[in-house]
């Protein structure tokens, strides 16, 4: 309907501003359909979750949840991973306090098993709850009619309103919940740390991808991988990507590492705070792959490295890949680190507890030319997976393998292994470097004196836009003999030294933010 604008008696700048007030009404007015309401009645709800900063105990945040369901069910639940205990109350898996977020204390860990929390339904037909959360990420489901507290036996449904990006791949894929959300910290309650989760401005994509395999029997022929090309992705790149592989655990499947892990969203805040490279990254899916863990070893040698190597600009050598598993994946993850190590040059075993390592595993594992990680929840009681983990690495660190232990608080869960995966991406994956030196040496002014040049050159293992920077200290025995700033890989020191100091000379690479430290073998002056 037009919208008849009179003609005021107003000085030109007033007469033009009403104008154009009047004009932005009529443009919304033509834009809405509108339904007249009672004078009292109030917009309908919003759907979906809702999260609001409170400021107030326990967590500083609250979420809300909206939900519509079918007229005809009776009671709605929300069931998410948010019951917290004690760490010394919990003695076996899914044993704990079980107390809900409203009772959140700190020192808490989330821990299983899940229950479901009871939802009010309102006079517009909307289900709703809100409820106190600390930070991190959470998934979540409806129950409909759900009377086992545990939802043992009932439907799980997602949030129609905070969808996955990609839903499952092939009828019966594993993996039931497929909503999440996210809780930033609270500075006056604080709870957890988890900014390196949170979802960030700037970010890639995400593709679901399906290739040929003959070794899939489920879907037959075929397999699915989900793929995440980071933001600024150049398929044309002069410098190929390392790619980084992850696999799930039990009940899951190629997509629960981005969309419940967030790993996309943890890969970018690491990027932003120049502490990792831009890589790409495979999520893929060990279910229906006969032969089970050499199974898997064979899916990914015989297609899904060719499959991504041929598809998007990655690099195509071991020492550009890496690989991380948790749980069944931590299984397949010991496997690659145990037998195949020619595979990728980054391995890592979460959650899980590992065999013991023959010689020649021990041996091919001193070999391996970035890093090893191994990490697990201190409170996992599964299988005595805490313990078996702790006490597998401390075997292998005892037989002379390197490797970078990191356990966290926690049981079975994402809020364990989202944190594994951040410190593997920042203080691990493609970060490896080499430092080689020469040293010559030739006589001073005084006769027991003599002028050293130690030159060291640092090099990046794995593929790179970026050189190792920072500084090279260098030593002759115990003696420091000085510091050198890296240019283009190179350090150089000139030093006067007694030539009584007879020892071999040592480079320390220090390190730099997206490299590690590496030092040299001792060196004789020529």
């Amino acid at each position: 309907m037009p919208v008849a604008i009179p003609r005021p008696l107003l000085p030109p700048p007033r007469r033009r501003l009403l104008l154009a007030l009047f004009a932005a009404v009529a443009v919304a007015v033509a834009a809405t359909t509108v339904v007249a309401p009672a004078a009292s009645a109030a917009p309908p709800a919003r759907l979906g979750p809702t999260v609001t900063r409170t400021d107030t105990p326990p967590t500083g945040y609250e979420v809300t949840f909206r939900y519509r369901a079918h007229e005809d069910v009776q009671q709605v639940h929300v069931y998410g991973d948010w019951f917290y205990s004690r760490p010394e109350n919990i003695t076996c898996q899914d044993c704990g306090d079980a107390r809900p977020p409203a009772e959140w204390q700190p020192g808490d860990v989330a821990a299983t098993p899940w229950h479901i929390l009871p939802m009010s339904k309102g006079p517009d037909g909307v289900w709703t709850l809100t409820t106190p959360l600390p930070a991190g990420t959470f998934r979540y489901a409806f129950t409909h009619d759900c009377a086992n507290e545990l939802a043992t036996g009932c439907t799980l449904h997602d949030d129609p309103a905070n969808r996955w990006q990609i839903q499952p791949q092939y009828p019966g894929a594993p993996g039931a919940v497929r909503s999440t959300i996210y809780v930033p910290a609270s500075r006056k309650f604080p709870t957890y740390d988890t900014g390196y989760q949170a979802p960030v401005a700037r970010v890639g994509r995400l593709e679901s991808r399906r290739y040929t395999s003959p070794l899939s029997t489920n879907p037959a022929g075929v397999h699915d991988i989900v793929v995440y090309l980071p933001h600024g992705y150049d398929p044309h790149r002069a410098t190929p990507y390392p790619t980084l592989y992850l696999s799930h655990g039990s009940g899951d499947h190629s997509t629960a590492w981005t969309m419940q892990g967030v790993a996309h969203l943890i890969l970018e805040n690491a990027i932003a705070d120049r502490a990792v490279q831009p890589m790409v990254i495979v999520s893929t899916d060990f279910n229906g792959l006969p032969g089970g863990n050499e199974g898997y070893v064979n899916e990914l040698r015989n297609n899904i490295f060719p499959f991504v190597e041929q598809n998007y600009r990655v690099s195509t050598r071991a020492q550009d890949r890496a690989f991380a598993g948790f749980s069944a994946g931590g299984s397949r993850a010991y496997t690659l680190m145990y037998d195949h190590t020619d595979l990728f040059g980054y391995h890592a075993a979460w959650s899980a507890g590992g065999p013991a390592a023959t010689q020649a595993q021990i041996d091919s594992m001193k070999a391996v030319a970035g890093g090893i990680m191994i990490g697990t929840g201190l409170q996992d009681r599964l299988g005595n997976i805490a313990e078996n983990s702790q006490r597998n690495a401390a075997a292998l660190r005892a037989a002379g393998v390197e490797l970078d232990e990191y356990n966290v608080p926690g049981v079975h869960t994402w809020h364990v292994w989202r944190p594994l995966l951040d410190h593997y991406l920042r203080t691990l994956t493609f970060r490896a470097t080499t430092t080689g030196l020469d040293v010559t040496s030739a006589p001073a002014g005084a006769s027991d004196h003599s002028r050293v040049t130690a030159t060291a050159t640092v090099d990046a293992v794995s593929t790179s836009t970026t050189a190792p920077a920072g500084r090279v200290d260098f030593y002759a025995g115990d003696t420091h003999l000085g510091s050198a700033p890296v240019h283009n890989g190179v350090a150089r020191l000139n030093k006067t030294i007694h030539r009584g100091l007879n020892a071999p000379v040592v480079a320390h690479y220090r390190g730099d933010t997206l490299f590690n430290a590496s030092q040299s073998a001792p060196v004789d002056a020529r």
